[in-house]
């Protein structure tokens, strides 16, 4: 945990960004609940005006910590579930936690952290379990699931074989939907089920739309202003500057000049459909003109 920026610090850089319009900070990871200071850190954070303030996380240590993220500010959280059994989750992350993570869930729910959204990663493992999780976050009492297309970034690279596509999960739920919208925030589709739960399809991979309506700059445990989870070359440092003996001031103006030159030098990553995936998958509710730049929020990682 040596070399994290401070809360004082993180606080800084969200001051500088809510004058950029950022209005949504999530604590990622990694996983935010190791560090001894998190408290500290949403209350720095939460100081500074931000409107939306939430957390991904695995659930290990939430039902000890959920109250007091919630007593500290901390306004939601996503928890990371990609089972549906004790064996089943013993397989995907190699350790026994399946029911500490339940339990971590329903803390979560009592303490008001919501809307409690899981993040179930889409794999050739449990692909055909999803309609059952979908159950099981339905009994949790969840208000939104996310599935989330595997990617190859981190951990992603080396197991990207296992990559499927999301097609026909998608055309189930319109089976079983309610009613079918679009998040503007990466034109994601959003599936309203008869018991009020939300099933919101995240399709990064090889996706133009998905970049188009990106608005996310991310401030990485080193202190760079990262405006693309898949691009390197794309990325503003501002550690010199967050651990320099400069004044409040001078840092809070170096830290504009930073946030511009992030905003002027992002651009999609995937800009053009490949000729093998069509642009049907995004046929419900979307518009393909005046694609704009959205308000921005950010994610600390």
């Amino acid at each position: 945990m040596e070399n994290l920026l401070s809360p004082s610090q993180l606080a800084v850089v969200t001051r500088v960004a809510r004058e950029f319009g950022v209005d949504s900070v999530k604590l990622t990871g990694g996983e935010p609940t190791l560090r001894r200071d998190l408290l500290d850190v949403i209350s720095a954070i939460k100081s500074t005006g931000v409107e939306d303030l939430s957390m991904t996380t695995n659930g290990v240590l939430l039902a000890k910590l959920a109250r007091k993220l919630k007593d500290a500010g901390l306004d939601r959280v996503n928890v990371s579930l990609h089972a549906i059994s004790r064996d089943g989750f013993r397989r995907v992350t190699g350790v026994d936690a399946f029911n500490t993570v339940l339990g971590g869930v329903r803390a979560a729910l009592e303490a008001g952290l919501r809307p409690l959204k899981l993040n179930y990663v889409v794999n050739s493992y449990n692909e055909s379990e999803t309609l059952d999780f979908l159950e099981l976050a339905q009994s949790l009492g969840v208000d939104e699931v996310h599935l989330i297309e595997l990617h190859p970034v981190g951990l992603g690279k080396q197991t990207f074989s296992a990559h499927v596509g999301l097609d026909r999960l998608e055309e189930k739920l319109s089976q079983i939907t309610k009613r079918i919208e679009q998040r503007s925030k990466h034109m994601r589709p959003r599936y309203k089920l008869s018991s009020g739960m939300v099933v919101e399809v995240v399709r990064p991979y090889r996706n133009p739309l998905f970049c188009s309506g990106c608005n996310r700059i991310r401030l990485t445990t080193k202190g760079e202003l990262k405006t693309c989870l898949y691009r390197e070359d794309k990325v503003v440092d501002i550690s010199e500057v967050l651990n320099g003996a400069y004044g409040e001031e001078e840092k809070i103006d170096f830290i504009r000049t930073a946030f511009r030159t992030a905003l002027l030098i992002r651009e999609p990553n995937f800009k053009y459909y490949p000729r093998d995936d069509g642009i049907k998958n995004f046929k419900v509710g979307t518009n393909y003109s005046g694609l704009r730049l959205l308000r921005p929020t950010i994610g600390f990682s």
